[in-house]
């Protein structure tokens, strides 16, 4: 359909010049700034050309910008000027010590030729400076006098082709430092067409995203896919959310939108933090698909908020539980739309040992939420990791991928790229991307179990960290979201054992002594493994990536060097 991304905005532009593409929620309820594709594509050329003075095509621009439609922009911008860009999230400049390291990492490794700023976050470049001295010498160009000063009449276009690099989309770093994925505008044209595949619903399309610009989700699924498609998308910040999550649902009852998506913390935070009187007036009857993924989609959530908003014209079948990565642009497989969710109890043991068997009423059960088949032009295998051989239906191993949507490599990395992207089957079949997730198939259906780096083997037995966090949190005391369940070396010092560390909820904690009681007892009676080592903390202060993914290695790291923000340790240190 499309040559490239920057065809695809000008298409647009020339067929829809004067439809408004994004309302930018500016204080994520009343005040909004509509943006057509005409007045998108002019500032962006206006700005590609003063980019095109900063570096050659395939040169790297990081762009370090607050969500709104200057970061739109921005990116478009890059994309007209042939220029990579490689959007970066934003540092907490009250904590630079601890969130600017990860920015310098990100500069350092793209080898930008400037950083691309709006002018809010240019006034904290000396803080920044004051902790990475080479930020400074890298150019900082202000996207808005850029733009206002720019010629968008002396624009040419760099004529890129499905081939060329788009962007650099950094991951998240939740097991590790964060390695920049390469995509082409063919890798987003397809995974375009995937997504649209899913949100499609009787030619109707009108979204709603407070999602982060700078995380995949955000980037291709809040603003590239409303341009892929011609259809309209209203954005607010992802702060505005999180202040006050009552305002993503408002806005979706406000321009009735028909497509939203979030990963799953957010509707359990709705419901949590959305108090019943709260809910009077919205309707939510015009939501035709939810995406929920990026993280492990729970059974649990996917009742509760069906319990709390089903009266305000909340169907079920509206959640589209989906499972994907960066390196493979975005989405990799999608439950359909308009179908209720698929939830299979699977006895417990035997995912311990690594088979999913559906569970009969006499077994312990493990609910897990199933997450669509392969998508058309792609490929899906469940693979065993250190045989390569595939494995059937219904057998626990690693995710492997091929297909369009699968991204070039990562940047600069060339060892990496062959171990992840280049990977063949025992048989010589490939290559595919291997994803570094544990699933299995069952009737058709793909099904996530976690991650081969944060699988916990106590005793033979294979525990899921998302699992055990997810029983953790519903101590009483304990916050929501806020759990690492990983391995530690056990006393023998030749096995592992497990070890739990969670924030508390000052408000609701009572007897500090009590709630590692209740957790220690509780994973005990689930899975028949006894924590180790319980370690509850202040709250905020358990690490997490820049889009809120626990670091569980950051987790163990800070408990091994006794640098953990500690309520109460169990065992005491005297008795270790």
């Amino acid at each position: 359909m499309f040559v490239d991304l920057v065809d695809m905005v000008r298409s647009r532009a020339d067929s829809q010049g004067d439809e408004t593409v994004f309302r930018f929620l500016l204080d994520g309820e009343a005040d909004e700034l509509p943006f057509s594709y005409g007045e998108l594509d002019r500032q962006a050329r206006a700005l590609a050309v003063r980019l095109q003075q900063e570096g050659r095509p395939g040169d790297r621009v990081v762009i370090l910008m607050a969500p709104g439609a200057e970061f739109v922009v921005a990116f478009v911008a890059c994309m007209y000027s042939g220029l990579i860009a490689v959007p970066a999230f934003l540092p907490d400049v009250m904590n630079a010590e601890r969130s600017v390291p990860r920015l310098r990492a990100i500069a350092q490794d793209a080898e930008a030729v400037c950083i691309l700023t709006d002018e809010l976050f240019a006034t904290f470049r000396e803080q920044l400076w004051s902790v990475a001295p080479d930020l400074a010498r890298t150019p900082w160009l202000l996207a808005g006098e850029a733009i206002r000063t720019g010629d968008p009449e002396a624009w040419s276009d760099p004529e890129l082709g499905g081939e060329a690099i788009a962007f650099i989309q950094y991951t998240s770093g939740s097991t590790a430092l964060p390695k920049g994925v390469v995509l082409t505008h063919g890798n987003l044209l397809a995974n375009s067409e995937v997504i649209k595949s899913k949100c499609f619903v009787d030619g109707e399309f009108s979204g709603v995203s407070w999602l982060p610009p700078y995380h995949d989700m955000g980037l291709i699924g809040g603003v590239l896919q409303p341009l892929y498609q011609g259809r309209p998308m209203v954005l607010m910040s992802p702060m505005d959310f999180l202040a006050r999550p009552l305002r993503w649902l408002q806005a979706i009852t406000k321009y009735s939108a028909t497509v939203s998506p979030a990963p799953n913390f957010a509707f359990e935070l709705c419901v949590r933090r959305i108090a019943p009187e709260q809910r009077e007036g919205l309707d939510l009857s015009s939501w035709r698909v939810a995406f929920n993924g990026a993280e492990p989609i729970r059974p649990s959530t996917l009742e509760r908020f069906d319990e709390a908003f089903g009266p305000y014209g909340w169907r079920g079948q509206t959640m589209l539980p989906c499972y994907g990565l960066a390196e493979s642009t975005l989405i990799v497989s999608g439950h359909g739309p308009e179908l209720p969710a698929v939830v299979t109890p699977f006895d417990r043991d035997a995912l311990g040992k690594g088979e999913a068997r559906p569970a009969a009423e006499t077994e312990t059960v493990e609910r897990l939420v199933a997450c669509g088949g392969t998508e058309p032009l792609h490929d899906i295998r469940i693979v065993d990791p250190d045989s390569a051989v595939e494995l059937d239906d219904g057998e626990i191993g690693e995710i492997w991928l091929s297909g369009p949507s699968v991204g070039r490599g990562y940047w600069g990395r060339r060892r990496q790229t062959r171990e992840i992207f280049e990977a063949k089957l025992d048989s010589g079949e490939g290559p595919f991307l291997r994803t570094g997730d544990l699933g299995f198939f069952h009737d058709g259906e793909l099904y996530v179990a976690g991650r081969i780096k944060d699988l916990i083997i106590v005793r033979g037995r294979n525990l899921y960290p998302q699992d055990i966090e997810g029983l953790v949190e519903k101590v009483p005391g304990v916050r929501a979201g806020c759990v690492a369940a990983f391995a530690v070396a056990a006393d023998d010092g030749a096995t592992d054992a497990l070890a739990v560390v969670a924030e508390v909820d000052e408000a609701k904690l009572g007897d500090a002594n009590a709630a590692v009681v209740a957790i220690r007892s509780a994973v005990t009676e689930h899975y028949q493994v006894a924590p180790a080592s319980v370690t509850l903390i202040r709250p905020r202060s358990l690490a997490k990536t820049s889009s809120g993914k626990v670091q569980r290695h950051a987790a163990k790291r800070a408990l091994e060097e006794g640098a953990l923000d500690a309520v109460l340790a169990w065992p005491p240190e005297s008795d270790r």
